[in-house]
């Protein structure tokens, strides 16, 4: 494959889930520089804010001592409820960019809709608890919370030895589908 300016070679580790936080410009920059988005900050804060063109959509990145350092929410439209999508420090950078780049793109896959099941079993993930699924190298879990009738969540997190997570990030119930099951690429990742 030949390099370009706007193609950055990546190597991922093994499982993915597990690479840790990495560079947030990873997310920030393609949407300010390729999608648009405004951004506000001051020099002395350490969170970021970027805002869609059309203002329905705010990334928040806020890093503090708890609770998840980004957040994604989008203002409700004329069919869809608003929704949000939180995601804990430690969530690989290219995870979120995928949520991200599925936002932003604008021709979306037209696919039957799904939740994040059926890809996942796709890969192997196994039945995992009551409405669970559970990774292969059981690092990993997928779990839909909240009692039936009432507001539910989609909640990833990531561990090591069970006891210990490395991440979280959690969808509402309200989340596109094809946002919740985005995945990033498998071998290099173009940036703007």
């Amino acid at each position: 494959m030949a390099l370009t300016p706007a193609t950055v070679e990546v190597d991922f580790i093994t499982p993915r889930h597990l690479a840790g936080g990495g560079d947030p410009a990873w997310v920030t920059v393609p949407l300010h520089r390729a999608c648009g988005w405004s951004h506000g900050s001051g020099p002395l804060m350490t969170r970021v804010l970027l805002s869609s063109p059309d203002q329905r959509a705010l990334l928040r990145l806020e890093p503090g001592p708890g609770g998840p350092w980004w957040a994604l929410k989008h203002a409700a439209e004329p069919n869809r409820p608003a929704w949000q999508a939180t995601f804990g420090a430690r969530t690989p950078v290219e995870l979120i960019a995928a949520v991200t780049d599925a936002l932003t793109d604008p021709a979306p896959t037209l696919s039957v809709p799904c939740g994040p099941y059926e890809p996942l079993q796709a890969f192997g993930w196994s039945p995992y608890e009551d409405d669970g699924l559970l990774s292969p190298d059981k690092t990993a879990y997928v779990e839909r919370l909240g009692p039936p009738g009432y507001p539910r969540v989609w909640l990833f997190t990531a561990t090591l030895a069970w006891h210990r997570n490395v991440w979280q990030a959690g969808f509402d119930e309200h989340t596109p589908a094809r946002l919740v099951t985005a995945s990033p690429p498998r071998s290099a990742i173009r940036r703007p």
